[in-house]
């Protein structure tokens, strides 16, 4: 089975390596592709790898935006959503995903403290639930996606709060 088309996700990310690296692993611990945060960038910058190497996408954060924007490309480099987070909420964390015509087509909400989020469509259907779990030398987080969401979009949702969640706070690495 391929990258995508699994429900269930383990991603893995290594806290003490150069650049922000997440594995990604179906339950029984199979191999299924690799995130990587680019060294060197203007702005945040991910590359998504299936099993065999091959980029499957790329995500990258917008440098001078009034509110953390990511933008998910497909492998072409062509624009397939943006995630953006609403900046005043009192609780929890609200992002929502726009088309590449600017129509809102996904939400996720959560507790970033407990770091639980709830992925849902426009009409409120539940799509995924993304669970981070802490663990001594990584975080891992459980992705368990519903129906026939796009999974990748799921899997780029849980790397883009990731960072947004890491700008707030010092890393291990940088305490």
């Amino acid at each position: 089975m391929g990258l995508f088309d699994h429900s269930k996700y383990v991603m893995d990310q290594k806290l003490l390596s150069i650049r922000d690296t997440y594995i990604i692993r179906d339950p029984e611990g199979n191999e299924l592709g690799k995130i990587e945060k680019k060294l060197l960038s203007i702005g945040p910058k991910y590359t998504f790898h299936d099993h065999s190497g091959a980029e499957v996408g790329r995500i990258e954060g917008k440098v001078l935006a009034l509110r953390p924007t990511y933008s998910v490309l497909g492998p072409n480099g062509n624009l397939i959503a943006t995630l953006k987070k609403k900046l005043l909420t009192f609780l929890g964390s609200h992002y929502w995903f726009e088309n590449p015509e600017g129509l809102e087509i996904m939400r996720a909400k959560g507790d970033f403290l407990a770091h639980e989020y709830q992925v849902t469509d426009r009409a409120g259907n539940t799509l995924a639930h993304i669970s981070k779990k802490w663990l001594s030398i990584r975080d891992s987080y459980g992705i368990d996606i519903i129906g026939e969401a796009d999974r990748y979009l799921i899997l780029a949702a849980a790397v883009c709060i990731d960072a947004i969640e890491h700008e707030k706070r010092p890393r291990p690495e940088q305490q």
